[in-house]
């Protein structure tokens, strides 16, 4: 049988106790920065911006697929699909059947307050671009394109 010289990568016998000790102690701290992101709502600005996106982005295709406006009514503890601008909502229905589309606003999340409007061309009939705001742990916005409709 023959010796591998000393240094050979086949010589090696495995790790040596302090290395194994830093490698375990490296581990932990970041265990418990990610624990500690995630228990505190760690991406529910995001989740919440993310689903009302959707919903705006649904909104826009029940208004074409229907031909009649659709509008989005968008205020601090909620935003809801309707066929109407004001008063009671008639409302339009999710894609699982709930009627009217409801999305509640998380505690701690801010959302821009408005009406955006869909014709049944898909259209936003308003002067310009609206720009919808979400903040919470972080700002993030979404844009409602003049003309087009075209969400992003």
């Amino acid at each position: 049988m023959r010796k591998e010289p000393r240094g050979s990568f086949f010589y090696s016998r495995g790790f040596s106790l302090a290395e194994l000790v830093a490698v375990i102690l490296i581990v932990s701290i970041l265990s418990a920065v990610a624990v500690a992101r995630f228990r505190d709502g760690f991406a529910q600005t995001r989740g919440f911006h993310d689903q009302l996106l959707s919903q705006v982005q649904y909104a826009r295709k029940v208004a074409v697929a229907q031909r009649r406006s659709v509008f989005v009514r968008i205020d601090p503890a909620q935003s809801v699909l309707c066929y109407n601008a004001a008063g009671a909502c008639v409302g339009v229905a999710s894609p699982s059947g709930e009627v009217p589309f409801t999305l509640n606003v998380p505690a701690g999340i801010t959302v821009a307050v408005a009406t955006i409007e869909f014709t049944g061309l898909g259209q936003y009939p308003a002067a310009g671009p609206l720009v919808v705001a979400v903040t919470g742990d972080e700002t993030l916005q979404f844009t409602v394109e003049h003309e087009t409709g075209y969400v992003r």
